[in-house]
C-alpha cells in the first residue's frame, strides 16, 4: 500500500505539531502544572529541536521544552516514518532543577483538538478486550455527534483487559488509526464539544506527582497513522505497520508465530519424552513443544506455588534438559510457562524477598470510592475480582525496583540457559492496579506504575538481548496485555482463556475476526487433534496455532496410545502450515461479526504484492443456507484469477471483476461445514 498524498500530508502535520510548529510552541501534550494548564505557561519556556536518521526509513525528531523557572524539561521523542503515513512518540518529563517540581497532574501524551466540518460524521471504532468470554475482541463503534464523548480504559492495570488500546477514528472518507503503547492502566478520551471540533486525549489513567531533582519519567507511546478512502485501508495500513516496525525478531529475523503442541506441566517428564518421540516418529510438523503450569513448587495447586520456581523432583528429576535436547535434535523448540510477577504467600520468594513485593494489606480497604473519579464502578469490581481470582494474599513482584529487576532478569536468564528454552511463556494472573496505587504517596500518584512498566520493558529487552534466539509468549489470564509496546517484544500465543473449541466454536471464529484488524500476530487453540476436523481447524486458525494430542485440559497427561490417528493429525497440521503465511497479509471480513449459530462467517486474507490470497468460509450448524456469494476485496478487476478449492481440488478461472462484484460463490451442504479457497492471478484480461 503506497501512502497517498493526503495521508502523507496528515502525517507531516502531526510531525510538525510535535515539533511545536503547528501553531503555538506547544506540542499535542498536556498536563496541569501547579494547578495551571501547561499550555498557559509558555512564557519563560525555551524550545530546542534536533533530528537524526534512525534507519529503516525512520527520522527521529527530538523537541525539548524547558521551563527556565523550575527546570522541568518536556522532551518529545518522535519517529516519523517515510514508508507509512505514521508518527509515533513518547514524552519524557525530566526535572533538571535543584528542587522538587510543582505538582504535575493529568499528564496526557496526546491532547489534540482537531477541526471537523459541521456536518461531518465522526465514528470511533474499537474492540473489546480479553475477559475470557465469547464476546472477547467484539467490534464496537461510537458515533460522536456534537456534545458526545467516549472514555475507554482497560481496568485493573492490564492493558487489553476490558478494551483493546487500538482505535480507528473515521471522519468520513478518511481518518486516523490511534494506538497506545502502555502495559498498564492507560485511558483514552474522545470528545466532540461542538460540531466543528474533535478533542482526542490519551495517556495514563491517573497521574498526580512531583518529580525529585534529577528524576525522569516517561508516558505511554502514542501512534497516529493517517488513512484515506475505505476504513479497511486504515486497518490494513496498521497491520502492515505493526508487522514492519513492531514485530519481535528471533536471531535477527522477523518472528513467525509457531505451530505449538500444548501440554500440561503437571505431566511427568517420562511422558513428555515419550510424546515427543511419537511426534518425531510420525513426523508431525509441530515447531514448539509447550509445557504449561504446575511443573514447579511443592504440594498444592499451581496457583499456590507461584514464587517457588524449582522443578518438582517427582515430575522432572533431571530438569528440562533431556526434553529440550530431544526437541532440539529434531529441529523443534521448547516453551515453558512462568508467572514471575505474582508471588503466593508461603513460597520462597515471599519469605526471602519481601522487600521487593508490593501488597494490598488485608486490613486496608481499597474501594471504588477511592478511585471513583478515575475508574467506573464496574471496572473497579472487575479489577478486584481479578486481584482475588487466585489468592487475595498474593503479592506483586515489584519490577520497578532496580535491584529486584536485576535479580529476576538474572534468575530467568539462568533458567533459559539451564533448561534450554526457546520460548518463555510469561503469564500474569494478577491485576496490578490496586498494588500500584496503594504504594503511591498522595503527591506521587502514578509513579509506582510508571517505574513498574518501565521495568517490565527493561527486563524483556535485557532477556532478548542476552538470548537472541529467544521469543516471549505474552499471556495475562489470556490476552490481557496486548498493546503497541508489549507486542513489540512479545507475542500473544494464547489470545484468550476462553477455550472456544471446547465451549463454543463460533467464539473462536469471532475472536479471529475481531482481533486481526488490530493485532496481526496472535494465537489460539484448545482441544485435541484427534477430535478435530476441517471445520474445527479452520475455526481456530490464526497467525499461530496451539493444539494438543492427548489428555484432558489442565490435568496430568497420559502416554499417547499406539493407535492414535497420527495421519489425521498430520494432515490437519499440514493444511494449516500451507496457509499460515497468508495471516501476515491484508485482512478483510466478508460477513458480519455474530455468534449466531445459524450464520455463516467468512474472511479474506490478501497479499497484493504476490497477487494471491485465501478465503476462509465457516457455515455454522444451524444455518439453513446451502450456498453464498461473497464479494471479495482489493482484487484487480482487469485480472483473471485461479481459485482453488482445498477440499475438492478443483480450480476455477474467475475474473477479478466478477469476484469483486457478484462475488465468490461457495456451496456448503454439511451442518456445520467449511471451505478453504486459495486464489492467485492467472493472467490479465485483454483491454
Amino acid at each position: 500500500m503506497v501512502p497517498s498524498s493526503d495521508e502523507l500530508h496528515c502525517a507531516a502535520w502531526w510531525a510538525a505539531t510535535l515539533r511545536g510548529e503547528g501553531g503555538p510552541d506547544v506540542p499535542p501534550v498536556s498536563f496541569m502544572y501547579a494547578g495551571v494548564p501547561v499550555t498557559d505557561l509558555r512564557d519563560g519556556w525555551t524550545v530546542a529541536r534536533e533530528a537524526a536518521d534512525a534507519g529503516e526509513g525512520v527520522k527521529r525528531q527530538t523537541t525539548r521544552f524547558t521551563d527556565s523557572a523550575t527546570g522541568l524539561e518536556v522532551r518529545v521523542d518522535a519517529n516519523v516514518h517515510a514508508d507509512f503515513p505514521a508518527v509515533e512518540w513518547v514524552v519524557h518529563l525530566h526535572n533538571t532543577g535543584q528542587q522538587d517540581t510543582p505538582l504535575i497532574e493529568c499528564l496526557q501524551a496526546l491532547d489534540a483538538l482537531l477541526p471537523l466540518a459541521a456536518a461531518q460524521s465522526c465514528v470511533v471504532h474499537y474492540a473489546d478486550g480479553a475477559t475470557c468470554v465469547e464476546q472477547d475482541f467484539a467490534p464496537r463503534s461510537r458515533d460522536l455527534r456534537p456534545r458526545a464523548s467516549l472514555r475507554l480504559q482497560p481496568g485493573g492495570g492490564r492493558s487489553s483487559s476490558e478494551v483493546l488500546p487500538f482505535f480507528c477514528v473515521d471522519t468520513g472518507g478518511g481518518g486516523f488509526m490511534l494506538a497506545v503503547g502502555w502495559t498498564g492502566e492507560w485511558a483514552t478520551q474522545f470528545d466532540r464539544p461542538e460540531a466543528e471540533k474533535l478533542r482526542v486525549r490519551a495517556g495514563m489513567d491517573h497521574t498526580r506527582f512531583v518529580l525529585h531533582p534529577g528524576e525522569e519519567v516517561r508516558t505511554p507511546r502514542i501512534l497516529v497513522l493517517a488513512w484515506s478512502g475505505d476504513r479497511w485501508r486504515g486497518h490494513n495500513l496498521l497491520r502492515r505497520f505493526v508487522l514492519q516496525h513492531h514485530r519481535p525478531r528471533v536471531n535477527g529475523r522477523p518472528l513467525v508465530g509457531p505451530l505449538c503442541n500444548g501440554n500440561w506441566g503437571g505431566t511427568p517428564a517420562a511422558v513428555h519424552l515419550d510424546n515427543i518421540r511419537h511426534i518425531i516418529e510420525h513426523d508431525l510438523p509441530f515447531e514448539v513443544y509447550w509445557i504449561d503450569a504446575e511443573w514447579f513448587g511443592g504440594s498444592g495447586s499451581w496457583g499456590q506455588n507461584a514464587g517457588d520456581w524449582t522443578p518438582r523432583a517427582e515430575l522432572y528429576p533431571e530438569g528440562f534438559r533431556p526434553i529440550s535436547d530431544l526437541l532440539h535434535e529434531s529441529g523443534r523448540g521448547l516453551l515453558l510457562w512462568f508467572e514471575p510477577e505474582r508471588v503466593a504467600p508461603g513460597t520462597p520468594w515471599a519469605r526471602d524477598h519481601a522487600e521487593w513485593l508490593l501488597e494490598v494489606p488485608p486490613g486496608v480497604a481499597i474501594t471504588w470510592a477511592d478511585y471513583g473519579e478515575h475508574m467506573s464502578q464496574a471496572e473497579w469490581v472487575l479489577a478486584e475480582s481479578h486481584r482475588n481470582q487466585l489468592n487475595a494474599d498474593d503479592r506483586l513482584f515489584n519490577l520497578g525496583d532496580p535491584e529486584a529487576r536485576r535479580f529476576l532478569t538474572d534468575f530467568l536468564s539462568q533458567r533459559i540457559t539451564e533448561f534450554g528454552l526457546d520460548w518463555l511463556r510469561w503469564d500474569s494472573n494478577i491485576a496490578q492496579l490496586p498494588y500500584w496505587r496503594h504504594a503511591d504517596a498522595p503527591d506521587r500518584q502514578g509513579i509506582t506504575e510508571i517505574r513498574y512498566v518501565e521495568g517490565q520493558y527493561a527486563l524483556w529487552d535485557e532477556l532478548l538481548q542476552r538470548h537472541p534466539g529467544l521469543a516471549i509468549d505474552n499471556c495475562a489470564s489470556g490476552g490481557r496485555r496486548m498493546d503497541l509496546e508489549s507486542i513489540s517484544r512479545t507475542t500473544p500465543l494464547w489470545r484468550t482463556d476462553y477455550v472456544a473449541p471446547a465451549r463454543n466454536i463460533a467464539a473462536a471464529q469471532c475472536h479471529t475476526v475481531g482481533l486481526h484488524p488490530w493485532v496481526p500476530l496472535n494465537g489460539t487453540g484448545g482441544g485435541y487433534l484427534k477430535d478435530w476436523d476441517e471445520y474445527v481447524l479452520r475455526s481456530t486458525m490464526s497467525s499461530t496455532l496451539v493444539c494438543g494430542l492427548w489428555g484432558q485440559g489442565d490435568a496430568t497427561q497420559g502416554t499417547i496410545p499406539d493407535d492414535y490417528p497420527f495421519e489425521h493429525a498430520k494432515q490437519l497440521l499440514q493444511q494449516y502450515l500451507a496457509v499460515r503465511e497468508y495471516y501476515h497479509g491484508d485482512f478483510y471480513p466478508l460477513t458480519e461479526h455474530t455468534l449466531a449459530d445459524d450464520a455463516w462467517m467468512a474472511y479474506q486474507l490478501d497479499r497484493p504484492e504476490e497477487g494471491d490470497g485465501i478465503v476462509v468460509v465457516l457455515k455454522r450448524p444451524h444455518s439453513p443456507f446451502m450456498a453464498a456469494s461473497l464479494p471479495l476485496q482489493a482484487l484487480q478487476a482487469e485480472a483473471e484469477y485461479a481459485v482453488e478449492d482445498a477440499d475438492r481440488g478443483t480450480v476455477l478461472q474467475v475474473s477479478g471483476k466478477e469476484l469483486l462484484g457478484e462475488g465468490l460463490r461457495v456451496e456448503l451442504r454439511g451442518r456445520p461445514d467449511s471451505a478453504l479457497l486459495r486464489y492467485s492471478v492467472a493472467s490479465r484480461l485483454p483491454g
